[in-house]
């Protein structure tokens, strides 16, 4: 047979052998195809899937090109971690749990984290260029989990901006005396959210350099703080003498007004909801993996790494806070209108010690940490609705860029999944394949899409080559960003509310969309764990060349696996769910909740910090997001008609997968030698 005779003709013979078209008189001129087994033709099929979401974020990165390196996701991680949770909300914990109820309760939620971020390094580690978590989770559970978390997790990070804002009121109000008034609050809160979205209007790069340096800030104050508070309680500095243990007495608190190990327990259990929020920032550099240069390695160094900051900030700065003052110093939830003299434990033990200059410093500090954990809501919840929209569960409009300058740019065409064929992948090609068939060459004819897809993986990018090839330096999704932001004006209720009550409602709402997101995040590697198990044990059995890749793919899995996998994220799964399923109990005991008001009725009476004032607001914030996550996960699974992704038709190939590695750069100066010393970069 000759070549001529071997090539098909035309796009209908092409057609023909991809099972299109029945058989016409010409058929016995081709060669057929034989089917492939069923797993394999499953296999092929994820695969392509897999391809397509690997073919949408190698788009997205090269109009919006990775531009964060090591040393800037290490210290934004840790910029996560410490914020207003830590400072603020450390007074909270302290006045419901107890000096021990809270250092347990941070303890545990700090024990979820680090099972959680260990879960989320290891998928990225395989599979960075995805869209993060929320890709993996359309990829290996199901697409319409992968778009309710993606949306769940925009809530997330916009509904905590406000939270910090409202943070940053209550810490200015250190500085007024008879508290501080409606106009004051207006105009602080339009600084901080102007400042916070204008730093967001710099390019990636940019905003990597501001959050390093106040990422360093922040760790500097929290040394200084954890130092300074173990000084005051030996009695080296302050006035007071040597503390020791005496303000561990006693170690629980009584939650609203309850006596007794109920009232113990309870105050612990509220302390978790609390230490969540704490925490919640941890897992950013999984999410952020799309603008990391050399996601392989780098994202997974730095989730690694997170339990040397959960035991260093949070849970020395808890132990600390609760040897240095008492839980009835602090006035976070007074009831009373008197002016609270501060909200961070750590300032009220420099005033009760007699030392004059450093609560100052120590709340400027923190207000300056408000602003950045401002800042990197807007940056996390800006590039979720980017990917969304580029994944079009989301209005167009909102994937556009803005880029200066501008240049003569390439159309790209993103390939639907309307141009893929569900028997044979169009990445595939059939001479490797289907060695039987005859190759179909790459012809003008042949989509565009299809001939793109057959090409090799871009190279990561960089500042460097962006520069070469003359590409735009500034690149913003602008509309996301300003959308975002704009989430930020709920802050202004703390002009008619009070900050202090704002903040409560608002970080029970960003506590309970964290943790969906948490779960989310953990069950997808719970499905991801059971996958391997599965194609290790399947490709085991069997010696031709592709069973052999899917196992060197799978020790390369295993590398980067913790030890205590499986279990680890099952432990976190099951506390996660149970926090959140519990979240909003309080609204049920000691609470002020009236269906109706009948007239002549005494209004009931309670003693100051006994009952729940506002129930209703803390119970829609608790529970009104689970019913919309479910209700966004269904709506998608029957309107686009998805599937659950079964273990055996998961593929760990590795096909595609862009493992490009960038060579660490040394550190600059001597601050980030010492940082990398004591591997926090």
């Amino acid at each position: 047979m000759t070549s001529s005779a071997t090539a098909f003709r035309s796009v209908e013979d092409r057609d023909h052998v991809r099972g299109r078209m029945a058989p016409t008189a010409r058929s016995t001129q081709r060669v057929q195809i034989h089917e492939p087994p069923p797993f394999r033709k499953t296999l092929h099929k994820q695969s392509q899937r897999m391809r397509r979401f690997q073919q949408r974020w190698k788009s997205i990165k090269e109009d919006l090109p990775p531009q964060l390196t090591r040393r800037h996701i290490g210290m934004i991680s840790i910029g996560g971690v410490i914020g207003t949770g830590l400072f603020v909300g450390s007074a909270q914990a302290l006045e419901n749990g107890g000096p021990i109820g809270a250092l347990l309760g941070y303890m545990i939620i700090g024990s979820v984290v680090y099972c959680l971020c260990v879960s989320i390094g290891e998928m990225i580690a395989f599979m960075p260029n995805v869209g993060g978590v929320v890709g993996l989770a359309g990829l290996y559970v199901d697409e319409a989990l992968g778009f309710s978390l993606g949306w769940s997790a925009w809530y997330n990070w916009s509904v905590t901006l406000p939270t910090e804002i409202s943070a940053a009121i209550l810490v200015i109000e250190f500085w007024y005396k008879d508290g501080i008034p409606t106009k004051d609050v207006i105009i602080f809160t339009s600084v901080f959210l102007s400042l916070a979205t204008a730093i967001n209007l710099l390019s990636s790069h940019r905003y990597g350099e501001v959050e390093f340096y106040l990422s360093s800030l922040k760790v500097v104050t929290i040394v200084v703080l954890i130092v300074a508070g173990l000084l005051i309680d030996l009695g080296a500095i302050g006035k007071q003498g040597r503390l020791g243990f005496k303000n561990w007495t006693p170690p629980f608190a009584n939650y609203l007004g309850i006596e007794g190990a109920k009232g113990y327990f309870l105050g612990f259990w509220a302390v978790m909801m609390q230490a969540g929020f704490s925490f919640f920032g941890s897992e950013v550099p999984g999410i952020a993996a799309g603008e990391v240069i050399d996601a392989t390695r780098n994202v997974p160094r730095a989730l690694q790494k997170v339990w040397i900051r959960i035991t260093l900030f949070y849970v020395g700065a808890i132990l600390v806070g609760g040897l240095i003052v008492k839980p009835s110093d602090l006035c976070f939830q007074r009831g009373d209108s008197a002016p609270c003299p501060s909200t961070s434990p750590f300032i009220v033990a420099f005033n009760k010690a007699g030392i004059k200059v450093l609560p100052h410093v120590t709340n400027a500090a923190i207000l300056l940490s408000a602003w950045s954990a401002a800042a990197s809501d807007i940056y996390i919840s800006s590039r979720f609705l980017f990917f969304l929209a580029r994944c079009r569960h989301a209005p167009s409009f909102l994937g556009s860029l803005l880029k200066y300058p501008q240049f003569p740019s390439s159309t790209s065409v993103e390939t639907t999944e309307d141009d893929t064929d569900d028997d044979i992948p169009s990445f595939i090609d059939i001479r490797v394949h289907y060695p039987e068939a005859v190759a179909i060459p790459v012809s003008a004819s042949m989509p565009l899409g299809r001939r793109q897809m057959r090409g090799p993986p871009s190279n990561v990018h960089d500042l460097e080559s962006t520069a070469e090839t003359g590409k735009p330096w500034l690149v913003i999704p602008v509309w996301t960003v300003l959308i975002s932001a704009s989430v930020g004006l709920l802050a202004f209720t703390s002009s008619q509310q009070g900050a202090t009550q704002v903040f409560k409602w608002l970080s029970s709402a960003a506590s309970v969309a964290s943790l969906q997101s948490w779960i989310g995040m953990l069950f997808t590697y719970i499905r991801w764990f059971k996958g391997t198990v599965y194609a290790e044990e399947r490709n085991r059995r069997r010696g031709d060349e592709s069973q052999e890749k899917v196992m060197s793919q799978i020790d390369l899995i295993k590398k980067n696996r913790h030890k205590g996998q499986p279990y680890l994220a099952w432990y976190a799964f099951s506390m996660c769910t149970l926090i959140l399923l519990t979240s909003g109990w309080s609204v049920f005991i000691n609470s002020n909740w009236h269906i109706a008001l009948v007239d002549g009725d005494p209004p009931p009476s309670h003693a100051p910090g006994t009952f729940i004032t506002d129930p209703v607001p803390i119970f829609l914030s608790s529970y009104i997001p689970l019913p919309i996550f479910v209700l966004l996960a269904l709506g998608y699974k029957l309107i686009k008609q998805t599937r659950f992704i079964r273990t055996e038709d998961m593929d760990f190939s590795g096909d595609g997968a862009e493992r490009v590695e960038v060579p660490d750069g040394e550190p600059q100066n001597l601050w980030e030698k010492f940082l990398q010393k004591i591997h926090m970069i």
